[in-house]
This record gives structure tokens, sequence and C-alpha cells, in this order.
């Protein structure tokens, strides 16, 4: 997120936490702890809004907290970890209240199992300390190593955030760090994302869709045959279910480093980058849902977004609506089935149909880029 005020972007780096054994012991307890508290906490706004209709507020819940903390089992961490945790709770309520408001499916905050809870975190630098490379807080016997793979900002983080992964625990560092301008290169594009290609660009450019997920399907589709067929609560059991967890892992990871190096590229090349601005949720609803989840545009999307932030850049999504069916030349509008693949209008203009979307994006974000120039002069 940017600040136009003093230039600056918030930006979180990933790091590899090396616990001793006892660390580990000691994160899995603290872990357990705030799933406790945030089930806990969810079943009290359950029981108050039953009993009197009204809800409970994150404020309210804060100041039962200092009761909470006279027991020793919930006083052995930080209170700014604890504040994290019932955060958390009130943003999935106000979430569910956005969509009540939106008329969208509902989706109740559930509890949460050992399962579908990996995280917790301090929603301010208070209460932990960094020092030479280890971190320190209540509840960390001794301190706690982090394999610093690149160099930190000078400043204080503002957050941060423990997660435990199938490889172990890392930790997110949020920072304030001022935007890096890249120097002008007079390129701008325009961006048509797809299937058969990740995208197209209005130079002409594809860029292949890697179809990580489709590559890594046998081997999924065995672990997961073979976790099956395993006897629930056996040990045999955790262990494909481990195997399952790190395939799943080794996707999104290859996938991430692929996404991470487009967008980083388009960024340094182009001035300006024009995409649409898709309801991709809907159509990952539709026939071609697997192929739309395996490309991950909504995470390019965000991928380019901050990073264009952080350098300077501009980014602008653009009316998605009959791109493919326009021509890029005489703007003539000419319905086209999804297996016509190219582009051919009475003008004469023939073009691959990726590409022709390409141009239009592109067309479309220079006329909504001159109106806001003259809307500011």
């Amino acid at each position: 997120m940017a600040d136009p005020q003093d230039n600056t972007v918030i930006r979180t780096f990933k790091y590899r936490l090396l616990p001793s054994r006892k660390q580990h012991r000691a994160l899995a307890k603290i872990l357990e702890s705030q799933r406790e508290l945030y089930n806990g906490a969810l079943q009290h706004r359950i029981d108050v809004y039953q009993k009197s209709d009204k809800g409970v507020s994150y404020f309210q819940q804060q100041k039962e907290l200092t009761e909470l903390r006279k027991d020793n089992y919930f006083s052995g961490v930080p209170l700014r970890l604890q504040r994290w945790t019932l955060r958390r709770l009130d943003d999935a309520y106000q979430a569910f209240y956005r969509r009540v408001k939106g008329g969208a499916k509902l989706g109740f905050p559930r509890f949460k199992g050992r399962s579908r809870w990996r995280s917790f975190g301090f929603a301010e630098w208070d209460g932990i300390s960094l020092d030479a490379g280890r971190l320190r807080f209540k509840g960390m016997p001794g301190g706690l190593r982090v394999h610093f793979h690149r160099a930190l900002a000078e400043d204080r983080p503002l957050a941060c955030t423990f997660t435990r992964d199938a490889k172990g625990w890392y930790i997110c560092l949020q920072y304030r760090v001022p935007v890096i301008q890249l120097p002008k290169t007079g390129q701008i594009v325009g961006l048509d994302v797809g299937v058969t290609n990740l995208c197209a660009l209005s130079t002409g450019e594809n860029i292949p869709n890697p179809r990580i997920a489709k590559r890594t399907e046998r081997e999924l589709r065995a672990a997961q045959r073979a976790l099956s067929r395993c006897k629930r609560g056996s040990k045999r059991r955790d262990k494909v279910r481990a195997a399952v967890t790190r395939c799943h892992a080794h996707i999104k990871s290859a996938r991430y480093t692929g996404l991470a190096q487009i967008s980083a590229r388009l960024v340094r090349e182009n001035d300006e980058i024009y995409i649409e601005k898709l309801n991709v949720k809907g159509l990952a609803a539709g026939m071609l849902a697997k192929s739309v989840h395996d490309a991950a545009w909504s995470t390019l999307k965000k991928m380019l977004t901050y990073k264009a932030e952080g350098a300077g850049r501009e980014l602008v999504a653009v009316d998605p609506r009959q791109t493919s069916q326009t021509c890029p030349e005489c703007g003539q509008v000419a319905k086209k089935k999804l297996s016509e693949r190219i582009h051919r209008c009475d003008c004469g203009c023939v073009l691959d149909r990726d590409h022709a979307a390409a141009l239009v994006i592109l067309e479309r974000g220079r006329s909504g880029s001159r109106m806001r120039q003259r809307k500011a002069a």
C-alpha cells in the first residue's frame, strides 16, 4: 500500500525461522493457545448475541482479555499477540457483515480446527524485539534464530506474523520503505491474460502458461489416493498427509516464483501497464475453473500492483467488456466463438485473437489516461 504524502510503501518480507527443538514446542504451544483464544472469543460473541440479541465489539473483548490474562495459561504470551488474534476474529466478522450488505454468500465465521489455524502474530511491533538476528518475546525460550537471506530495512518493523507450513516455520515482517523510482523506458504495454498463454502483450509477445498444477497433477493424484487408503488416526496417514501437503506447497512455490519473475520484468521494462478489470471469481466458477485457478490471474495482478507502486510505475485496470470482440484498428465489434483464435475484420486486420485484445486494452488505457490528464489540467 502506497502513501502518497511521504512517497513510501508498506512491504512484507518473508524469512525462514531456525528454531531449536525446545523452541519448536514453544511455537506449537503458542499457536494452540491462540487457536483456543480465537474459538473462545467466537463462542463468547455467539452466546452474547443469542442471549441479548446484541453483538460484542473488538474493544469489549480487549477489555475482557485483561481479566482472562489473570489465568497463567493465557498470561504466558505478550498482550499484543493476543490482540492480533482478537483482531483476526473481528476482521472475519466485518467481512461477514460486508457480505450480508452486499447480498453475497454469507459465510459466518467458523471455529478453527488445528488444520485450519497455522498463524499468530503481532499487529504492532511491541512486546517483541529483534537483536543480532534473533527474535525475543515472552513465551519463547531464548532467542529465535532467523535466516536473513536479504538485508533488513533500517527502520523497525511495523508488524509481524509467524506461520507454520510443510517445511517448518517462517516469519513475515512488515516495513515502510521508500519508493525507488526506476528509470523511464518510454514503453507502455497492454496485457491480456489467458489460459493457453498466461498473457499476451500488445507488443506481440506471448508469455506461455507454465501450468504448474497440470504438470504435477499425476504426482498429486497418487499421493491423494494413497491418503484415501490410509486408516484414520494411523501414523502412516500422518506421513502420507504430509506428502500431500508438500506436493501442494511445491505447486504454490513454483507458481509464485514464476509469476514474480514475469511481473518484475513487466514492471522493469514498461512505464505504464494496462490490464483488464476481470471478475476472476466469476470466471473461476465456469467450465475453465481448473485452468483459471492454475493460471492465478489474481496473484499476477497483485504482484504487478505492489511492484508498480514500489517502482513508481503506473498500473491501470480498464473495462474488459468485448476486448476480444473489438477490432484494434477500426473499432468494429464482431462476435467470435472461443474456439476462433484468429481475429479477422472487414477492414483487413488479421491478428492473433489475444494480441488483438491486448491492443484494444492498450488503446482503452491510453484513452483513459488522456481523459485523466485533461481533468487534472
